[in-house]
């Protein structure tokens, strides 16, 4: 695979770039400047990740002639709250944002997310700029244009589909992630390989020590670009998830489950997304075609990567419950991703109740002993 550090994400009403390489937070006043942006920007972060990137980055905007405001949230999955999006909107129009206005948005999913939904709604919506700081923001949240907060029902069941004006991935933010938060977005770039291109599935196992490593070099700028590369593939064609878009939920049915029941914090979304991907592949194998050959090496796979979690609490029947809750239900069918072959996803309604509960002892089963 060659380093491709620009890509061009083409969408219904546009397009955008995404910038992937080394040391690009030197180049954000230059590149908001690319995007026609000229009015207050309104930077959405946390203190953790403020303390360590924001000001340089204001400092370089303001000798810019940018004008910036900074709004702090909370970090936690807890806090990705429409109260937290109102708190957000009401400071930053206090503070004098215009709808001429950009939000940068400067952290991990969680204010990837909101930030981007409070972009879509704010003054019927403004430019909007990610700087994603996690490897799993970088490959997941800041691509294709979703953005949400959670309900008390459920996670991301509230929001809108809003495109980026341009999305900056800097590696070197990755350098200072637990080791957990890289395995969480190694998770995403992994489920990408699964669904949609076999021989990138291949890359990720063979590297995936450089991929986990802490210092990020030239593998992990190719495995994150092939990622979006392949993410932007299925957007393209489906921005609104009516009907291609699903298969990118592969490992998610299960995965927001887990994460559901298990309590946010606990479990990383990587996590649980790997967890959600063995459940599908054992589903695809048991109710589906997926082959025992194919099984065989999925699971291998995925067993390979390394995970300490508290599943002897994972709990079938709360399990199943959950997903009755996933957006994906339609009909009050449940809509789960499962594989007719590895690189071949598709969707399944109407899961029985026992095959859900069976997958999740196989998750069990699997991964009780790691504890």
């Amino acid at each position: 695979m060659s380093k491709s550090p620009a890509l061009k994400i083409t969408h219904r009403t546009g397009s955008y770039e995404i910038r992937v390489g080394q040391n690009l937070l030197d180049s954000v006043a230059e590149l908001l400047s690319s995007i026609g942006a000229f009015g207050p920007v309104g930077i959405i972060s946390n203190a953790a990740v403020n303390d360590l990137y924001g000001r340089p980055i204001r400092e370089a905007l303001n000798q810019a002639d940018y004008v910036t405001r900074t709004i702090l949230i909370p970090e936690g999955e807890e806090y990705k709250t429409l109260a937290s999006a109102e708190q957000v909107m009401s400071a930053l129009i206090a503070q004098g944002m215009e709808r001429s206005g950009t939000i940068l948005t400067l952290g991990g999913g969680v204010v990837t997310d909101l930030g981007g939904f409070v972009a879509s709604i704010l003054y019927r919506g403004v430019k909007l700029v990610h700087i994603p700081t996690t490897l799993l923001s970088m490959v997941d949240a800041a691509v294709g244009g979703k953005t949400g907060v959670n309900h008390t029902s459920g996670k991301n069941l509230i929001g809108s589909f809003y495109q980026p004006d341009l999305v900056i991935m800097d590696v070197k933010t990755l350098e200072t992630l637990q080791a957990r938060d890289r395995i969480s977005g190694y998770a995403e770039m992994f489920k990408m390989g699964v669904i949609r291109d076999t021989s990138y599935l291949k890359f990720l196992v063979d590297h995936m020590d450089e991929c986990l490593a802490v210092e990020s070099g030239d593998i992990l700028i190719q495995a994150i670009t092939r990622s979006c590369e392949l993410k932007a593939e299925v957007v393209e064609v489906d921005e609104k998830e009516a009907d291609l878009r699903r298969i990118l939920n592969f490992g998610h049915t299960l995965g927001h489950a887990i994460e559901s029941t298990l309590g946010y914090g606990v479990v990383r979304h990587g996590e649980a997304v790997i967890l959600g991907m063995y459940g599908a592949g054992w589903l695809s194998n048991q109710v589906g075609d997926l082959s025992m050959e194919d099984w065989d090496k999925l699971s291998t796979m995925l067993k390979r990567i390394p995970l300490e979690l508290p599943l002897k609490s994972l709990n079938p029947e709360a399990i199943e419950m959950a997903t009755r809750l996933d957006k994906k239900v339609a009909n009050s069918q449940l809509n789960f991703v499962l594989l007719h072959r590895l690189g071949d996803a598709y969707m399944q309604t109407g899961i029985p109740t026992l095959m859900i509960k069976l997958a999740v002892d196989a998750i069990r089963s699997v991964w009780e002993g790691s504890e």
